[in-house]
């Protein structure tokens, strides 16, 4: 059963448009890329998979010159199925196993615009660069070639997928602007409950399926067995054991401020952050980078040597962490939950899940050397600089908030996430947990 994804938007988009460069699908494995990508084939009349861990033998049609008709001849004799341009969708998967594939994708731009090519793969973002213990380098089509990155479920799309169409349809209605939302109470809970299960698509299904945590939890096992079982294969120049010390430490410091010299005895600065880099381009931790947050955009005025950690999935964190589920849904999940800033982190995952699908994320916080003021994220909207605070265990203070709109008076109002309903305070306009989407889309 295919789950519905706001990426099939995205997909269908490309799919209508009359030109339409090849597409690079990228994001952590196991997100649901190649479900997409079949569930897009019940489209066109004909749908073709290259797998290149099940079809090695394949490369070699990439060999010498790129010569995309004889490829496509070669391709179908394979398949014994025809490839015709605008009724065929050719995906290309575990393309990393296969670099000269990736070169090729320009010249199925130039020779053959209108045939909709795919291509993905499990670890497509070392190959592209050059950081894997693989020793050719891919000569990138620039230009030629699109990318769209996607991530594992949001709140919304968790809303849809588990049936709960109607509180999706109103939480997307619901404009915010007064406290009478009578389904607050009820999308509390579901959140819960989705910090839980988390975004991964196979967990999300077992959910759906079984409606036992239990199974979901081992379901996260299983994934990040498989994920750290792949860290020999992410550099030459970083040992597997290195980037596991530093994996550990980003899931025991999720939103915590990071030095990359001082973080782990013994792991230098340029480990850690090399460690670091890595395991962000397999998806599994984003870098929260501090920035002064006077100009836009935000990344030209990072501070390089501070940042946090976000890990990449809520249930999968809370299962390797070996916090009891069950006592997590009670009624004091947000009090316990927070001790381990697991609502801080997915509300940026959430602002990470409504960028741009065409644009790689990138999430910054702010904060104040000796005030002790500290702001989670900074976020671009209307032209300027907006300051978001999670404060997911009850109302507390905002002092954090005041300094930033002090010192930053082109920011002209700031955000709060937290258990209340919807709101506003003079300058500060109050979003509970569950709304990131309200002001992030």
């Amino acid at each position: 059963m295919y789950i519905p994804r706001d990426i099939d938007k995205t997909l269908n988009s490309w799919k209508n448009e009359k030109k339409h460069k090849p597409l690079l699908l990228r994001g952590v494995r196991q997100c649901g890329k190649t479900s997409a990508v079949r569930h897009l084939s019940e489209q066109f009349d004909n749908y073709i998979e290259i797998n290149f861990e099940k079809h090695n033998e394949l490369c070699g049609l990439f060999d010498g010159n790129f010569d995309i008709k004889t490829i496509i001849i070669r391709l179908e004799l394979f398949f014994s199925s025809k490839i015709t341009a605008g009724k065929t969708l050719l995906f290309i998967d575990e393309i990393q196993e296969c670099p000269r594939a990736v070169t090729a994708l320009r010249y199925f731009y130039e020779d053959m615009p209108e045939l909709h090519v795919i291509a993905a793969g499990s670890l497509l973002e070392f190959v592209l660069n050059g950081k894997s213990t693989k020793k050719e380098i891919i000569d990138f089509p620039v230009g030629r070639v699109r990318s769209i990155f996607m991530y594992p479920f949001s709140f919304i799309e968790y809303l849809r997928g588990t049936k709960k169409d109607i509180l999706a349809d109103y939480l997307e209605q619901h404009g915010g602007k007064s406290t009478d939302n009578p389904a607050h109470e009820q999308l509390i809970n579901e959140y819960k409950t989705f910090l839980v299960v988390g975004g991964m698509p196979e967990a999300v299904a077992e959910y759906i399926d079984s409606g036992s945590l239990f199974d979901c939890q081992q379901i996260h096992r299983d994934i990040i067995t498989n994920f750290t079982d792949d860290f020999n294969k992410y550099s030459a120049d970083v040992p597997a054991d290195i980037i596991r010390k530093i994996f550990d430490y980003a899931v025991h410091n999720v939103c915590g401020q990071t030095k990359s010299s001082s973080a782990i005895q013994g792991v230098s600065a340029y480990y850690f952050d090399t460690g670091i880099d890595l395991l962000r381009r397999a998806g599994l931790v984003y870098p929260v980078k501090a920035a002064s947050c006077d100009t836009i955009p935000l990344g030209s005025c990072e501070k390089e040597t501070n940042k946090k950690l976000l890990f990449f999935d809520t249930g999968i964190y809370l299962t390797v962490c070996g916090l009891n589920t069950y006592e997590l849904l009670s009624t004091d999940i947000f009090d316990e939950m927070n001790k381990g800033n697991v609502v801080e982190m997915q509300t940026g995952l959430e602002i990470i899940k409504y960028t741009n699908p065409y644009t790689e994320s990138s999430l910054h916080y702010w904060y104040r050397s000796g005030a002790n003021a500290e702001i989670d994220y900074a976020i671009v909207r209307e032209n300027m600089v907006v300051p978001v605070e999670v404060k997911a265990a009850g109302k507390g203070s905002m002092q954090s908030m005041h300094s930033f709109l002090g010192t930053h008076p082109s920011s002209k109002y700031g955000i709060r996430v937290s258990l209340e309903n919807f709101n506003n305070y003079d300058s500060i306009r109050v979003y509970p947990v569950y709304a990131v989407s309200k002001f992030c889309t």
